[in-house]
């Protein structure tokens, strides 16, 4: 049974379509001012959250109980975790509405993926990168400075001038290529663009990574999609479908996140499918970070988000140099306040503005390099493995998240476990079997290695999916 019925976001559309149009306005008009005038924004926007913070969130009242004022500068507030705000979760948001349990039970709901939670919120859950998944509350506000984001300042210097014509052409379709089974951002904002304009739903379409690949190139040979949406392993492994001539598709563009995209892995997608290859930045936390420029940098959208690189002592670190980690501030939610929060992500600013022109400041992301695997079938042919469709295996249906994968042999797959989750093992083997049984690869047998996970020693990071061989 529902706690409360699912409405339709289209119920909110007269009002979210205004607040769009005029946050696109707002958003074109900053995109071209000068970096002095893009900071104001951000300030006057970061002091309003504190402000509001600290008078409608119980969690960050403590929290910030010994700061003078309101406007205090952004270094003098205490950096956050992942872990403490979800500890605290129902005094970290500011709608009294909202309860760690009424969301738990919401998420657990595989139907409601992109429906609104009590009618006017969007929830999306992280994957458990960090060794702890979040759930993040979006209000219309938010969702609406998303929207116009990426609306307004993405791919707007990277994609050909006639690429609006290029998609229309090509019928204006529109696919994401990604793991289905949880309230992930991305899938549950295209459920939700489906549900805001019934013109759009057979023109958006989200193809499932955990199915064998013959499925997906199927799926996608037959929608023909204009756009293809995925992350940078999943379009190198429809490159090489492409290349060897089983997947034909046109696409007006290729649209890459939520992995590193390495310099050869953009030429080849450009090479083999002939057209424009546009990266972007962006987390459950705040969806819109960075665009792609086109001259090899990220943008940030530094008038709605603010990113700190930081030490590991939460220390500032100078342009040019990579970071240990970077801390988040998101300036357009205000239902759950993320200010200071430790992204867990390594990046670099440069120095000096960027060679396209832009005022916004410029990174780039060491994000997700985790390997694509490649088993033997029996019948000789080669089946290859997405690591994050083998990652949300075990986080969704073995409610895992601290781990790592290794294929050492062509019919091995070791699992490594911390110490504490080794009582998990039965559930990450029936897991994986399954899995691999509907990939055709029933003689591919995992094992528990006696090694806990090896951490980076530069970062102390996990890779999650590695191939030894």
């Amino acid at each position: 049974m529902h706690d409360e019925p699912v409405t339709s976001w289209a119920q909110r559309a007269p009002f979210d379509t205004f607040t769009w149009l005029a946050l696109c306005w707002e958003s074109w008009i900053a995109g071209r001012s000068d970096r002095d005038a893009v900071m104001a924004r951000r300030d006057a926007r970061l002091t309003q959250l504190v402000a509001w913070a600290r008078s409608h969130s119980p969690f960050y009242r403590e929290r910030f109980r010994s700061l003078r004022t309101a406007s205090e500068t952004l270094g003098a507030l205490p950096p956050v975790t992942r872990h403490e705000l979800m500890a605290d979760f129902d005094r970290w948001v500011t709608d009294p509405a909202i309860t760690l349990e009424g969301v738990l039970a919401f998420v657990s709901d595989r139907e409601r993926v992109g429906h609104p939670f009590l009618g006017r919120y969007a929830v999306w859950t992280s994957s458990g990168t960090g060794g702890e998944p979040g759930l993040y509350i979006q209000d219309a506000d938010a969702l609406a400075v998303y929207d116009a984001l990426q609306a307004v300042r993405f791919g707007s210097t990277a994609l050909r001038p006639n690429f609006l014509l290029d998609l229309v052409g090509r019928g204006g379709r529109f696919a994401m290529v990604a793991a289905t089974g949880g309230h992930f951002a991305g899938v549950a904002s295209m459920q939700r663009l489906r549900q805001l304009n019934p013109l759009l739903r057979d023109r958006l379409r989200v193809v499932s990574i955990l199915q064998p690949i013959a499925g997906l190139v199927r799926e996608l040979n037959e929608f023909q999609p204009a756009c293809i949406a995925t992350y940078p392993t999943a379009a190198a492994l429809l490159a090489h479908e492409q290349a060897a001539g089983r997947l034909a598709v046109r696409p007006a563009a290729i649209w890459t996140g939520g992995e590193w995209l390495s310099v050869g892995t953009r030429q080849h997608l450009r090479e083999v499918f002939g057209c424009p290859v546009v990266d972007d930045y962006g987390a459950s936390e705040f969806m819109s970070i960075a665009f792609d420029c086109g001259h090899g940098w990220l943008h940030l959208n530094a008038d709605w988000v603010v990113l700190e690189p930081v030490d590991r002592d939460y220390q500032p670190v100078v342009p040019g140099t990579p970071s240990h980690t970077v801390l988040l501030t998101n300036l357009a939610n205000k239902t759950q306040p993320i200010i200071r929060y430790d992204l867990g992500d390594s990046v670099t600013f440069k120095p000096g503005l960027c060679e396209c022109g832009s005022a916004l400041p410029a990174l780039r992301v060491e994000g997700r390099q985790d390997d694509l695997l490649a088993f033997p079938a029996p019948d000789g042919a080669t089946v290859r493995l997405l690591p994050l469709a083998l990652t949300t295996i075990l986080e969704e249906e073995a409610e895992l998240f601290e781990f790592q994968l290794v294929q050492n042999a062509p019919d091995a797959l070791v699992v490594r476990l911390e110490q504490g989750e080794r009582a998990a093992w039965g559930r990450v083997y029936e897991a994986l079997r399954a899995y691999l049984r509907q990939q055709g690869l029933s003689h591919v047998q995992p094992v528990l290695d006696t090694e806990p996970p090896a951490r980076s020693p530069v970062s102390g990071k996990v890779r999650r999916v590695i191939c030894s061989l």
